[in-house]
């Protein structure tokens, strides 16, 4: 069975999210970027500026897919080291 599961985020650097997922054992894919692949699961992302509601400031979102056997796991995962932040 594979999942799919999708993830918008604010707030974390793109380094940061890179080295969560590589503490979580993926592998940078060589023709792309934006995309990790490891055993039981991959993940590939883009990011928009978004503006926030009541001014001209914006953010940069991140949208993520996860895929594969292990995708929930791996989300649930990344989301703990998401929620705690980089400090």
């Amino acid at each position: 069975m594979s999942d799919r599961i999708e993830l918008s985020l604010r707030g974390l650097p793109e380094w940061l999210i890179r080295e969560y997922l590589i503490e979580l054992g993926g592998e940078m894919v060589e023709a792309d970027h934006a995309a990790m692949t490891a055993d039981g699961w991959a993940v590939s992302w883009t990011n928009q500026r978004v503006s926030i509601p009541g001014g001209s400031f914006q953010l940069t979102q991140f949208d993520l897919v996860f895929s594969g056997a292990d995708a929930s796991r791996v989300h649930d995962d990344f989301m703990k080291k998401a929620q705690r932040g980089g400090g």
